[in-house]
């Protein structure tokens, strides 16, 4: 070998090895960046829960926070968790805070035609069982797998969606409710309705929550007043549902954003320290301390002038004929509007009071108290 095929020999020689140790040194900071990934990716995982190879049953939220199921799911163990036809809404009010408890049901009522469509009580078009079907994921027919959702940062903030559909209701209607949790608002379930190809124009879709009896809620926090279930019906003394109640959009809390506000609470300071009823001890409620439950509109999407929210009452449990502890609470809590395409619902629970809910959202009437 001359002088000359010596110096291109070390040349490239020397070339291959810069660019070998290019090569494992990006190697290396690729896996370096995908080991960082990975654990930023099972430290989000570890916040929320969802179904997967670990958690087969159709529940989804933080850990930590609100958590949404279905039918046949039970939020807090063993069981079905209730009725088929509703979402069952779950937060951490067991044991000082530290487990979830099941606190409320949301359910699905659209209305076609004036005939008002109610996902817990019809019968199954498929089946002929009592409860609409839900299922979730982009299958257009009932599924007993369900769909992990999709968790995902969302400017900047780790976000939890899944999709509920329902088959067809009665009326013709067949809504579908994206459900939305993020990490920066744990007690918040942001619901958006559409309407499936081939529904039935519908009128309003209605989420109500429905159990307000079982957390024995009382308090109706509008922005000028607090309104006591035993005022609206001061007279009722049967066992069946109390005549519907409203009141227009202009009589609740309004965000310097925009948005619509209505709370509902207890009267009592410790509902858990009542005693159960020996002849309907699963109403006993099991909470460790008493939680604000609301209802937020964004400002963003449907506008209505007929907007307003709806409560009735009841003086005995749901199918029951156990009074109430304390008379008359409220029951069904949700709001109305006419449906348009992507309208925005959001439940939320605090531990918070009204007026702090309406301090941390710098809301611009203050709450009065009762």
């Amino acid at each position: 070998m001359n002088r000359r095929e010596f110096f291109l020999y070390s040349v490239g020689t020397g070339l291959a090895a810069c660019a070998g140790m290019r090569l494992h040194r990006g190697e290396k900071y690729a896996q370096a960046k995908a080991d960082q990934r990975k654990g930023e990716g099972s430290a989000m995982n570890s916040r929320w829960i969802r179904p997967g190879a670990e958690e087969k049953r159709p529940i989804w939220g933080l850990r930590d926070g609100i958590q949404v199921g279905l039918w046949p799911a039970s939020l807090e163990g063993e069981g079905d968790g209730g009725p088929r036809g509703l979402l069952r809404i779950g937060y951490p009010i067991l044991d000082g805070g530290k487990r979830i408890g099941l606190l409320n049901f949301i359910a699905i009522e659209p209305s076609v035609n004036g005939r008002r469509g109610f996902s817990e009580l019809e019968r199954s078009t498929s089946d002929g069982k009592p409860g609409i079907q839900f299922w979730t994921g982009p299958a257009d027919k009932p599924t007993d797998v369900p769909d992990p959702g999709t968790l995902r940062a969302v400017d900047g903030v780790e976000t939890l969606s899944v999709t509920v559909r329902t088959e067809r209701f009665g009326n013709g209607a067949r809504p579908i409710v994206a459900l939305e949790i993020r990490a920066d608002r744990p007690g918040e379930l942001r619901l958006t309705v559409t309407s499936a190809p081939g529904s039935a124009p519908m009128e309003t879709c209605v989420l109500t929550a429905t159990m307000g009896n079982y957390a024995r809620l009382r308090r109706l926090w509008l922005r000028d007043e607090v309104v006591e279930a035993k005022k609206v019906w001061p007279d009722f003394d049967g066992n069946e549902f109390t005549e519907d109640a409203f009141f227009a959009q202009e009589r609740l809390v309004r965000t310097p954003d925009g948005d619509l506000i209505v709370c509902a609470t207890s009267d009592e300071a410790d509902p858990h320290a009542v005693p159960p009823d020996p002849a309907g001890p699963g109403w006993a409620y099991r909470g460790s301390f008493p939680v604000t439950q609301y209802w937020r509109k964004p400002a963003e999407g449907c506008k209505s002038s007929g907007f307003k929210v709806r409560v009735n009452g009841r003086k005995v449990y749901w199918a029951t004929h156990n009074p109430i502890p304390g008379g008359i609470a409220y029951e069904n809590f949700d709001l109305v509007e006419p449906f348009c395409e992507g309208q925005v619902f959001v439940f939320g629970i605090t531990r918070r009071s009204p007026e702090e809910v309406a301090r941390a959202d710098r809301l611009t009437h203050a709450i009065p108290r009762p």
